[in-house]
């Protein structure tokens, strides 16, 4: 058995700081281009919520393709294009004229984020002992849990105190690390090594079935995430506890690197629904504070209470996904799931949009808790328990 020490090679490194990069440019923008659209073209909320889905939309593609892309061309060049292609896409929010040009901008911006960010999780398992997938994922995963935080902070705070020219520049720096970070990483520690590739394209290319069942089950409760990213902003300027908006988003990732070392043991040695049923449970909790909070303290215990909840929910869904098929469908195990979830995301905040004016943001986030427990529901029906002992081979 490999050491611990193994956990965390140079490319473990590279590779999550490539996806932290990344995620940071993709989370910083998530919270803001909807205000940002409000002021700038006088949008409606529906069509704000589908310029801040649209990036998600562009993400999707890329995952879709993504399954074929592994298996006929190098990790690494990949993992370059999608960088080549990030940065001139963040040059353009310098010069946006119109609704037009910035859906076009955030819909190649998906593109090269779902390219990178599909790559880096599929090609980091490669790393990993095989009897660790479920550690080794909960620790990488902790990158996207920093830009979930990063993002949100950064982006808020160049908003409210420097302006979105501010906001549009640190973009392109953060692109063009991720480029240049690209370039370091081994190309031969994330190789694949196929020998059956065939001409014939056909649906599994893309789609890998045995990941479908838990899929559907993050798109479900991923629902209160996109709820949460698209409408914080909002929703606490309109309860007039908008200072706090960005500290949700710290409070939210410390819970989760808290949890996430313990968690990611607890999948390999007792499986899934060790974490599965408690993290819906704890989630539905900080979902209904959130949804009756009238102070900054009930806002930051929701918060942390949501962080461990859907944190280490979507981190033991992840781990379900790899550890249910061979090494040969990893790349399509994992683009299916990460389709689900961003379609969750994508879509969300367009259809939570046309909602929100009928329930207002308070009965919205209510509405969220329940959808959360009718994807546990789903999970228990629909996902077959993974043996914690199964690893990928």
């Amino acid at each position: 058995m490999k050491s611990k020490e193994s956990l965390f090679s140079r490319d473990f490194w590279l590779l999550a700081a490539v996806n932290l990069f990344v995620m940071i440019s993709y989370y910083s923008l998530m919270v803001t281009i909807g205000p940002y659209a409000l002021t700038k073209f006088h949008t409606a909320t529906s069509i704000s919520g589908l310029i801040v889905g649209v990036t998600v939309i562009g993400i999707l593609i890329a995952r879709f393709s993504s399954g074929w892309l592994t298996h006929h061309f190098d990790n690494k060049i990949l993992m370059i294009v999608g960088g080549i292609l990030l940065v001139p896409t963040t040059l353009l929010y310098q010069v946006l004229t119109g609704v037009g040009m910035l859906l076009i901008v955030r819909l190649f911006q998906g593109l090269a984020i779902g390219l990178i960010s599909t790559v880096t999780n599929t090609a980091v398992v490669l790393l990993f002992p095989k009897n660790r997938t479920g550690e080794g994922i909960g620790f990488f995963s902790l990158s996207t849990i920093l830009a979930t935080a990063i993002g949100p902070f950064l982006g808020l705070l160049l908003q409210n105190n420097f302006g979105y020219n501010l906001l549009f520049a640190s973009e392109i720096i953060l692109s063009l690390i991720a480029l240049g970070l690209t370039f370091m990483v081994n190309r031969k520690s994330i190789a694949f090594h196929f020998t059956d590739t065939h001409s014939r394209v056909n649906i599994r290319d893309f789609v890998e079935p045995k990941a479908l069942p838990i899929a559907m089950v993050i798109f479900i409760v991923g629902l209160s995430y996109a709820a949460i990213q698209a409408y914080m902003s909002f929703y606490t300027t309109a309860i007039e506890l908008s200072v706090y908006a960005s500290y949700f988003f710290l409070v939210y990732a410390v819970a989760i690197l808290l949890s996430r070392p313990l968690t990611g043991r607890i999948v390999d040695r007792h499986g899934a629904n060790w974490i599965v049923i408690p993290a819906a449970i704890i989630e539905m909790v900080g979902l209904i504070i959130l949804a009756t909070a009238h102070s900054g303290i009930a806002l930051m215990l929701s918060a942390f209470l949501i962080g461990l909840g859907f944190g280490n929910f979507q981190s033991t869904a992840q781990t379900v996904v790899a550890k249910c098929v061979p090494i040969t469908r990893l790349s399509q195990a994992t683009s299916t799931y990460f389709i689900f979830f961003d379609l969750s995301l994508g879509l969300g905040p367009y259809l939570l949009g046309l909602l929100e004016p009928s329930l207002g943001y308070r009965w919205l986030f209510g509405a969220m808790a329940l959808i959360v427990i009718f994807g546990l529901l789903v999970y228990l029906f629909k996902v077959k328990p993974v043996d914690h002992s199964q690893t990928i081979e």
